[in-house]
């Protein structure tokens, strides 16, 4: 089969149904395998993520392949991660007549607070010998993972400029979420203080095969991790101050940050940094913007520090 005629196969139930009996395989609820088949979707893809000849992509769950050919024929090259073997051996047969294409049968998750370190380290190396600068990350990402591969994407060291993602539709509320609100939470916190987030459409159920529970979106996030540099002198004590308030959001800020055990850190300090960002003590931590968080953790960072005496 010529790479002209794999370009044109539908990436429709019938054809993903017969594909899959020819290897015996079925779809893995625990590797989160839900397919798109909405063609006309299908297709924007790359150009929601504005590919050209000079991108770098990575994708997370190559599937059958089906997105990973429209990345690679708008791309420089693609590394496309699957933990699936089975999925893994298939793709790599459709998709064997492309030469910008690298498949890896990984993890993406080290664990649930790291990425599989030896695919940074791959990439990376990539970048370096052929001169390249950036990275897009495209994907239909498998849901069940969604949440820590952004932050941890969002986090790390690859030098990401853009992710458009498939996603659940309610992590792509939580990622948007104001202060005050149900979903406004660490995701939400963590991704808008290194990107935005535009949601370019919502999809149905039944645009997927097999059908999941649960409504879609399409997402571009525009990545920005110099957004609030200046404004954080330490990011580690940022995070431990925004999981003591998530991990307990109907206790007081008061409360929250009392848990910590902070060195010198006495209630009455707590008391008076609440204080002067002009908040009453007993409010919930869940309302504080962006803003008030990162002046929190700076305020309650530099008074730790300083002798109790003081």
């Amino acid at each position: 089969m010529s790479q002209k005629e794999i370009k044109f196969i539908p990436h429709t139930p019938a054809v993903l149904k017969q594909i899959f009996s020819q290897r015996g395989i079925s779809p893995n609820k625990r590797f989160g395998q839900n397919f798109l088949i909405d063609q006309n979707t299908l297709l924007s893809i790359p150009d929601i993520a504005e590919l050209t000849d000079d991108d770098v992509v990575l994708e997370i769950g190559t599937g059958t392949g089906g997105l990973t050919r429209l990345l690679a024929e708008r791309s420089r090259h693609v590394f496309t991660v699957e933990v699936d073997r089975k999925l893994f051996e298939m793709s790599s047969d459709i998709l064997k007549l492309y030469k910008n294409v690298t498949l890896i049968n990984a993890d993406i998750l080290k664990t649930k607070h790291e990425l599989n370190p030896d695919i940074p380290s791959k990439m990376l190396n990539w970048l370096k010998e052929h001169d390249q600068s950036h990275i897009k990350v495209v994907s239909n990402l498998p849901y069940n993972i969604s949440t820590p591969v952004i932050i941890n994407l969002l986090e790390g060291n690859l030098p990401i400029k853009l992710m458009v993602l498939m996603l659940q539709k309610e992590i792509t509320e939580r990622m948007a979420a104001m202060p005050g609100t149900r979903e406004y939470g660490i995701l939400s916190i963590i991704t808008q203080l290194f990107s935005e987030v535009e949601v370019v459409k919502t999809l149905s159920p039944q645009v997927f095969w097999p059908r999941p529970e649960v409504y879609s979106a399409l997402v571009k996030i525009s990545v920005n991790k110099e957004k609030y540099t200046g404004m954080i002198t330490d990011y580690p004590f940022l995070k431990k101050i925004i999981h003591a308030i998530f991990t307990s959001r109907r206790k007081t800020l008061l409360n929250s940050l009392e848990r910590l055990k902070l060195p010198n850190m006495s209630r009455e300090r707590m008391k008076r940094v609440i204080e002067g960002m002009q908040l009453d003590e007993r409010v919930r931590g869940e309302i504080l913007t962006l803003d008030q968080l990162i002046n929190l953790s700076e305020s309650v960072s530099n008074l730790s520090k300083q002798d109790i005496s003081v």
